[in-house]
Order: structure tokens, then C-alpha cells, then sequence
């Protein structure tokens, strides 16, 4: 980092650290555990690329039209390295079109230009090359008082980015700041303006907060002021319905802080209240839509679905747990078994009285035993089903899985033994499934 402050002391420019990264160091996070970290400078990009290559910076393209340049800080001796870091010119303004994930950008010429534009004073702080905090709008202040304050006017900052009251609920759910009043009047009065932001981008906020330490005190927020109502309507009904809101806001502020268990927490509440009179696997079938608002990505949205789905299975439950019950149920919640198994532990915790602790303790129990044994996942040679195939001469097709799903039950409950060659697995299919052949 010294070197990159040389660079452009040489080439006669400013350069200061910024953003979250001063916020975190004021905090007292130590240096090494800062992922990413946001400079700022006067010069301009084409400027700021030249100087960073002759400086023997590895850089690389994350937005220069936005006056951003990418590069990468190495360190032999320092822990916590490589770290990514962008370098951006000082802006006077920037806003974005409705819909888009780019901000349109005015340059600008100073550090107090640049600290001014951006959103809340406890990120409005700097850091020269001595470590010494620039702090024009007393956002230090404002970590003291653990209060969450914008620079200029409420109404102003939040016009030209709608997307900042999530950030806000983002901030609260990590630090646990209160909102100040001002701030707090203004979210609720451009509350309808978040229509203007991008799905993707309310989902990157979303996911943020929801990992938060204080998600309940967010969440909370975000239904005061309106937004909630707009982004999770299913979620917001229960306080505004006079569903279990309390109960929901426990479940997902004591999940793990996993993304997959936050979710799946929001949408077990939601489904339990609105399937109240009709039990059923309803949180599971509130995934597609939601996940289709919001944008998630598909491998999020099937581990939800399946944790969500697969729980119900799990806890409906009532069979004795026989070796070959608990290799089906295994086959059921694969490939998310240890996520569907915490989540059952979460909800019985929060929720429940407590009754099926023992009962999941000792499918667990039951389960590591197989899994030790090597009995807990058995498996069909590779290749089994253009065995089949070609054994009955069958066309890829449902006659096909049919006997291919006969054949894994069959080895999960123990009536064949695994590692066989495949002879041995047609033949078994032979006998069972002789009728067939002459009907």
C-alpha cells in the first residue's frame, strides 16, 4: 500500500483511501482482515492506468469509463495479501438512470468533492499516506454515536440513488446503528422510488443484510418505511396481517449467517402464516416466485427450494430410523443433507418445544455411523443405465429409470449387495422384472 501512495506522490497526484475500509479501521478492524479496498485520487483514469503499469502494479478493467481502475496489492511479508483494490477519480456527483446498474459520473477536482457525494458520513472519511483521518463531515463522530446520518440533504441523497435506503436497512442489520430521524423521513418519502433500481441490485443489498448480525433491527426498518411492502410483500404481510412477525424475526436473526439459511427462514415464516389452514410444503412453492423477482441465481434458488422442501419430509417423518430409512431419507436431501439437517435443528430450536432434539440428534448419530461404515451412500456401478439399455433392449427413456430407481432402492435397503459388477445387477433386474418382459 506504501508503494501505491508513492506511485502517485511521484506523478504529482493525491491519493487517499476511502470508504468502507476507513469506516472498518476507525472501527478497529485490523488491516488484515479487509478484503477490498477503495482509493480515490485526482487524477483521471487514463492517468490513474499509466501510473499504476509504470508503478509495476498488476491492474486490471473494472469500469475506467466510470473512472475506476482495478489493481492488485502483493505482500511477501504482510499477512492478509493479495488484496484487490480500485483506484477511482474524485467525483462531484453521480446518479443513476432508472433501471441501471451504472451510475452516470461528474469528476471532480477535490477529496472534500468526493466525501461529500457518497452516502452516509460514517463512509464520508479518508486516509492519507501518514494514516491520518480526513474527516470533513464528522463521520467519526457519527461511529461514536453509532447513528447512521447522510451528508446532505435526506431527500437529495436518496433521489439520486434509491437504492440507499436498502442500504441503510444494510447498515443497520451489520452495525446495529440507529437511523437518524431526518434520514429515517426521507426513506419512508422515496420509499416508492426503489422501482427505479435493478432486481440485481436490490438482491445485492438483500443478501448483505441478511447475513447481518442485527437482521431483525433491519428488517424492522425496512417494513417502517415502506420498502419491505415492495420487495418482500409475503413478508411484510405478516406484520401488517397480524401474523407471527416476532416469530419470524427470531428464526431468521438466530439462523446460521448463511445466505441459504437466512432465506429459508424469511420464507418458512411467510409459508407457515399463509398456509395456516392448509399445512403443507407452501415455503418451498414461494421460492420460484420470489426467486424470480429478485433474480436469483439458480443454484441458490434450488438449495432454498430443497432445504425448504426437504425439511418438511424430514420432520413429517414418524418411521423408526431402520438402516435402510435413513439411506432413502439421505437420498431424498442430498445434495444438501448437512443444510436441510441444520435448518431442522434451527426451526426445532426457535419454534418448536423441543421435542424432535433427540430425534434429529439421533438420525445424525445413525447416520455418521453408516457414513463411517461406508454403508450410508452405496452406489451402482457407473455407467448402469446404458447397461440397461443395451441388456433389454430399452430406448433411453422412463422404462429405463424405472428400473434404474428399482435397482437403487433395492441396494439402499439392503436386499443387494453393493460392488457388483454389472452382470450381477441385470441379472437381479432379470428376475424381478420377468413379467414385464413377457406382457
Amino acid at each position: 500500500m506504501q508503494r501505491l501512495f508513492e506511485a502517485f506522490k511521484r506523478a504529482g497526484k493525491e491519493l487517499y483511501l476511502v470508504g468502507g475500509a476507513v469506516r472498518d479501521l476507525a472501527l478497529g478492524v485490523p488491516m488484515v482482515a479487509l478484503d477490498d479496498l477503495d482509493f480515490c485520487t485526482n487524477s483521471r483514469p487514463q492517468e490513474t492506468l499509466r501510473i499504476l503499469k509504470e508503478a509495476g502494479f498488476t491492474t486490471y478493467d473494472v469500469g475506467i469509463e466510470f473512472g475506476t481502475v482495478g489493481c492488485v496489492l502483493y505482500s511477501e511479508t504482510e499477512p492478509g495479501y493479495p488484496k484487490d483494490c480500485q483506484v477511482t477519480t474524485y467525483r462531484s456527483a453521480e446518479y443513476y438512470r432508472r433501471g441501471s446498474r451504472h451510475p452516470v459520473v461528474k469528476y471532480g477536482d477535490t477529496i472534500a468533492q468526493d466525501l461529500r457525494r457518497r452516502d452516509f458520513s460514517i463512509n464520508s472519511i479518508a486516509m492519507n499516506e501518514a494514516g491520518e483521518f480526513v474527516d470533513p463531515y464528522d463521520g467519526l463522530g457519527d461511529l461514536e454515536r453509532r447513528v447512521l446520518r447522510v451528508v446532505s440533504d435526506p431527500l437529495e441523497t436518496l433521489a439520486e440513488d434509491p437504492l440507499r435506503i436498502l442500504r441503510i436497512g444494510r447498515f443497520v442489520a451489520r452495525l446495529g446503528f440507529d437511523v437518524d430521524p431526518d434520514l429515517r423521513r426521507a426513506a419512508d418519502e422515496r420509499a416508492e422510488h426503489i422501482l427505479d433500481i435493478s432486481r440485481e441490485r436490490w438482491l445485492q443489498e438483500m443478501n448483505k443484510l441478511l447475513l447481518g448480525s442485527e437482521v431483525e433491527a433491519a428488517l424492522e426498518f425496512l417494513a417502517e418505511v415502506r420498502i419491505l411492502g415492495v420487495i418482500l410483500p409475503e413478508l411484510a404481510g405478516l406484520k401488517a396481517l397480524g401474523g407471527p412477525w416476532s416469530d419470524a424475526m427470531r428464526l431468521v436473526g438466530g439462523a446460521p449467517p448463511e445466505l441459504s439459511q437466512r432465506w429459508a427462514s424469511v420464507l418458512f415464516s411467510v409459508g407457515a402464516f399463509w398456509a395456516r389452514e392448509r399445512p403443507g410444503p407452501h415455503a418451498a412453492m414461494l421460492v420460484e416466485g420470489i426467486a424470480k423477482r429478485l433474480t436469483f441465481d439458480n443454484a441458490l434458488s434450488l438449495e432454498i427450494r430443497t432445504i425448504l422442501a426437504q425439511h418438511q419430509t424430514l420432520t413429517a417423518s414418524t418411521s423408526e430410523w431402520t438402516d435402510a430409512a435413513i439411506r432413502r431419507m439421505v437420498r431424498e436431501l442430498d445434495p444438501f443433507c448437512a443444510q436441510t439437517l441444520r435448518f431442522a435443528r434451527h426451526v426445532d430450536q426457535i419454534l418448536g418445544s423441543g421435542d424432535r432434539k433427540e430425534w434429529l440428534g439421533d438420525f445424525e448419530t445413525r447416520m455418521a455411523d453408516l457414513e463411517k461404515a461406508g454403508n450410508l451412500r452405496p452406489e451402482l456401478p457407473r455407467g448402469i443405465g446404458k447397461t440397461i439399455v443395451e441388456t433389454f433392449g430399452l430406448k433411453p427413456g422412463p422404462d429405463v429409470g424405472r428400473r434404474k430407481d428399482f435397482l437403487e432402492f433395492s441396494l439402499l435397503d439392503g436386499l443387494i449387495p453393493e460392488a457388483k459388477n454389472a452382470q450381477f445387477y441385470m441379472d437381479y433386474l432379470n428376475e424381478h422384472f420377468r413379467d414385464d418382459a413377457e406382457e
